[in-house]
């Protein structure tokens, strides 16, 4: 199992720590040590994703369960009317998030904010967070990355116009979080609530025509 460079700064104190204790003698401690690093190593698991090479197709940016499908009449990023599709991680999913379509990062914005429990409605609004919009050859979208109440840390893997490719990895959030897509009128949905989804590999929505 391939594990996240950054979930080796857990793993490798209790495997340390762990095998000291074993040189002592203290077994109990040496499998409750053992345990925990095995619990790390499962949170931070990278696993391999088969990215499906279609254009029009728009990908699950996180492993989880969709908790919302919601449209609203405006956003600040987009032109017109907008779809939100709001995906929950527990902490058993993999938390390393993708890139749902190729294009270009044309805005990175961190907002801190609160620790609402992630599936909470008011945790969208009020969470610390991080936006990512990234321009599509065929269509344009908007990445939320909110942390909730056990999840504190975000990570963001791209950069300010930095070309991306499709089922990229994206970022790492910590501990249980969530993931909102905000996606434009041009894009016809293909998932349903609490549908199971994961990151790079699920359709979410394809592309209705070639004009954005």
């Amino acid at each position: 199992m391939r594990v996240a460079k950054e979930g080796l700064i857990f793993v490798i104190p209790f495997l340390g720590l762990g095998i000291l204790f074993l040189a002592f003698g203290a077994w109990y401690l040496f499998g409750f040590c053992l345990i925990l690093a095995s619990i790390f190593c499962l949170f931070f698991r990278d696993p391999k994703r088969n990215v499906p090479q279609d254009e029009s197709s728009i990908l699950a940016p996180a492993d989880g369960k969709v908790i919302k499908i919601q449209d609203i009449e405006s956003h600040p990023s987009f032109p017109s009317s907008v779809k939100i599709i709001s995906i929950f991680l527990s902490i058993f999913d993999v938390h390393i998030t993708r890139t749902p379509i190729a294009g270009v990062v044309e805005k990175i914005e961190y907002t801190p904010g609160k620790f609402f429990r992630a599936y909470k409605d008011e945790a969208s609004l009020k969470n610390e967070s991080n936006s990512i919009f990234i321009t599509g050859d065929k269509t344009n979208l908007l990445i939320k990355q909110i942390v909730g109440f056990a999840a504190r840390r975000i990570k963001c893997f791209v950069k300010k116009n930095e070309r991306v490719a499709e089922g990229q990895k994206l970022g790492l959030m910590y501990f249980g979080s969530r993931v909102d897509v905000f996606l434009g009128e041009d894009v016809r949905l293909e998932i349903q609530l609490n549908q199971k989804v994961r990151a790079g590999e699920t359709k979410i929505g394809e592309v209705k025509n070639e004009s954005k």
